[in-house]
């Protein structure tokens, strides 16, 4: 079974996407119009200092896992796939993202807004669907935060969206290869004696040759 888990590099170009479709814009060729947080891709970092934010129209994707209690839920299980003789256990579980979308510029309030209204539309939800993802719907409203920046301010208006992803992950565990029974004569520790004089001690032999030894139980 596969695993289902991106890289932070391919969820950054997952949302990339996004945003030039819903701008309109080339993905191909998106330039600085759409960049990474400061400092969260080394390749881009560069593109996303501070200082070169003007009036120019400029979208900013910053990705933040979050903590919540849906995503400490984990649906583990096991299987044995034929020809296998280990197990698989399979991890099945839900991260959560948030996702700020900064845009600066003059028309930073209009981008925001379409933008935020984009993330509800049909083509949206399916290219997250196609990826494992999906919003949660109650985004709040647009939020205008201002910068000043080198003694002038800078229009900057703000989207906030959470996102949960689907995740599974997959690792080989050991299986039971051999049981050995073994009869030890005595006593029980109540000091009583069975009538054949003895008691009886299971042992379980796994692959790596550890011995297990479970309870022991008495043969009426």
């Amino acid at each position: 079974m596969m695993e289902m888990q991106k890289p932070i590099h391919d969820i950054e170009e997952m949302f990339r996407i996004i945003v030039c479709n819903i701008f309109g814009i080339d993905s191909t060729n998106s330039g600085d119009r759409i960049r990474f947080a400061w400092g969260s891709n080394i390749d881009q970092a560069s593109q996303s200092a501070p200082n070169l934010y003007t009036t120019k129209d400029i979208c900013i994707i910053q990705i933040t896992p979050i903590d919540d209690n849906y995503n400490r839920q984990r649906d583990l299980r096991f299987i044995l796939e034929d020809g296998e003789e280990d197990m698989t256990a399979i991890d099945e579980h839900t991260d959560v993202h948030n996702v700020l979308f900064i845009n600066y510029g003059n028309n930073a309030y209009d981008c925001a807004r379409k933008l935020r209204n984009g993330l509800y539309t049909d083509s949206t939800r399916r290219f997250l669907r196609l990826n494992k993802f999906a919003m949660i719907t109650s985004v709040p409203a647009i939020r205008r935060v201002p910068e000043l920046v080198n003694a002038n301010w800078i229009n900057r208006v703000d989207v906030l969206a959470t996102f949960n992803q689907f995740v599974r992950l997959t690792s080989k565990i050991g299986t039971i290869d051999q049981i050995g029974i073994t009869t030890i004569p005595g006593t029980w520790p109540d000091g009583s004696e069975d009538n054949a004089g003895q008691r009886i001690g299971v042992n379980i032999m796994q692959e790596n040759g550890n011995i297990i030894k479970l309870k022991k139980i008495r043969e009426e």
